[in-house]
């Protein structure tokens, strides 16, 4: 968590324990989480090395607050040979007993005061380790969510979006939430999730939006009508003096329509940061089809009552290593977006 008014340091920080064979880098808040869990083998759990960019000086006043994005690759999901997804990826990588340590680690690692999650299909497991450390969560699962029929997944367990706040920084007013609907007003496979939350220091109001919309080469068009409902959820549930921030796994790369409608409508942090620049990816992995590189994933705000001081750039493409996403140093198939934001006060 990020004390009001103060930002982190620009890389990771350098936390360090050895025990029992296995070393772990990251905050003390995850050693310690780690230390409980029982590693299944002995590794070292490294994060990808990062820098955060941008970088704008804080003003003196005005709430600093940190959000995170992140698809964090539902278990049901991982399913890995030859023919099916993640077809290079050692599989020990995939493994739930496995992916958690390296999961938990990012998130207390950087310790956002919120957490935007696509993709979850293990909402207890986080609610119940992030308690520990501050965070209330809530979770809204997937419409017709294809983890429920795999094999290879013994708690079958449908996914979905999650969002969790710290209760230091924000208290919980309401949860919404909307099934959305394409332009023949037909339910789509897409969920609109969201917090109402007020900032603890003056009981001023943020609404946190959480999507995923529908994958695949001929989608376009439902992720453009989708992105149209969203956009409408959004202004049917923030008030005029709401802030809001959007995380969002679009499916799509920022070239096409989907994502062309929202940035009529919302701000997009890390273009703000990299300097009208994209992200070179936010997902990389391989498919039986090929190689799969796409820049997916976003971050979006309304800049009324808020600016970006920095946000979390992706790793090098060396650091990534042979077998692409997930692996021994990221437990997704997607990298996690990190953005600072700093509130600004309202003048009388």
């Amino acid at each position: 968590m990020i004390a009001p008014g103060s930002i982190t340091s620009t890389t990771t920080a350098p936390a360090q324990l050895s025990t029992g064979g296995m070393t772990v880098f990251g905050s003390y808040a995850a050693i310690r989480t780690l230390q409980t869990m029982k590693p299944t083998f002995n590794e070292s759990y490294l994060l990808l090395s990062r820098r955060f960019e941008g970088r704008v000086k804080p003003k003196e006043d005005g709430q600093v607050f940190r959000v995170m994005q992140w698809n964090v690759l539902a278990q049901g999901l991982t399913d890995s040979n030859p023919r099916k997804n993640f077809c290079k990826t050692p599989p020990r990588w995939l493994e739930w007993e496995t992916r958690r340590y390296l999961i938990l680690l990012e998130i207390l690692s950087y310790m956002p005061d919120i957490i935007i999650l696509q993709e979850c299909d293990r909402f207890d497991f986080f609610d119940i380790k992030l308690r520990e450390f501050g965070y209330k969560g809530k979770f809204k699962e997937r419409p017709f969510s294809p983890c429920v029929d795999m094999p290879d997944d013994d708690e079958g367990k449908p996914d979905g979006c999650a969002i969790f706040y710290h209760t230091e920084r924000f208290n919980l007013v309401e949860c919404v939430y909307r099934q959305l609907v394409n332009q023949m007003q037909h339910s789509t496979s897409t969920l609109a999730f969201a917090l109402k939350l007020e900032f603890v220091e003056d009981n001023h109001p943020l609404l946190v939006v959480n999507t995923h919309l529908k994958g695949g080469p001929k989608t376009e068009q439902t992720r453009y009508e989708a992105s149209i409902d969203l956009s409408n959820f959004v202004a049917e549930h923030a008030g005029s003096r709401d802030l809001v921030v959007i995380g969002a796994d679009l499916c799509e790369n920022p070239s096409q329509r989907g994502y062309d409608h929202l940035i009529t409508k919302f701000k997009d942090a890390y273009a703000f940061a990299l300097e009208g620049k994209h992200p070179s990816f936010t997902t990389w992995r391989f498919r039986p089809t090929g190689e799969e590189k796409y820049t997916n994933d976003c971050i979006f705000y309304n800049d009324v009552g808020l600016r970006v001081l920095q946000a979390l750039d992706v790793p090098s493409d060396a650091a990534v290593g042979d077998y692409r996403l997930p692996s021994r140093f990221c437990g997704s198939d997607h990298i996690s977006l990190i953005c600072d934001f700093q509130r600004v006060m309202e003048t009388s």
